[in-house]
């Protein structure tokens, strides 16, 4: 009597706790990243935007939760394929829990400010970076979703 009880409890208690996702699985993918660029020869020093567009296909609110404050990652490579921005590939989150709501067919849209330092601006403390090629793409790796960018070629140039 006593496992069947626990076994009824049990049962009750996870169908309580059931979650409907708030990003559905689809054949297609839900929510497309593309990346957009004021210029792809970036002039070393002069700050040049990369702008990140999250774009739904569903015809529902969907909604995407982060362990961080870094919802939209972007990251940029040299031609070797060692992330330099962020520096060494890690990103600086805040430790909050986050959320990207992303309308009915809608989109989102982040701005990063790039002027050749292993830093998006404001920098701070940045390292100028060397004149050469590099590659930006861009993810989202939310804790019910994650999708990405493929990496766009750009040119770091001296003034």
């Amino acid at each position: 009597m006593t496992r069947c009880l626990l076994a009824i409890t049990i049962a009750a208690l996870s169908l309580g706790c059931q979650q409907s996702p708030t990003v559905p699985k689809s054949a297609s993918q839900p929510v497309v990243l593309t990346m957009a660029f004021s210029t792809k020869t970036f002039r070393r020093g002069k700050p040049d935007t990369i702008s990140v567009t999250a774009t739904s296909t569903l015809a529902t609110e969907a909604t995407i939760f982060f362990d961080n404050g870094c919802q939209i990652l972007v990251t940029i490579r040299s031609d070797a394929g060692a992330a330099v921005v962020p520096p060494n590939g890690t990103p600086s989150c805040f430790p909050a829990v986050s959320k990207m709501v992303l309308p009915p067919k809608g989109t989102v849209v982040q701005k990063f400010v790039w002027s050749g330092t292993d830093r998006f601006l404001p920098s701070g403390s940045s390292v100028t970076l060397p004149a050469g090629t590099y590659y930006v793409s861009a993810a989202i790796n939310g804790a019910n979703y994650s999708t990405f960018a493929p990496a766009v070629k750009v040119d770091l140039i001296t003034q």
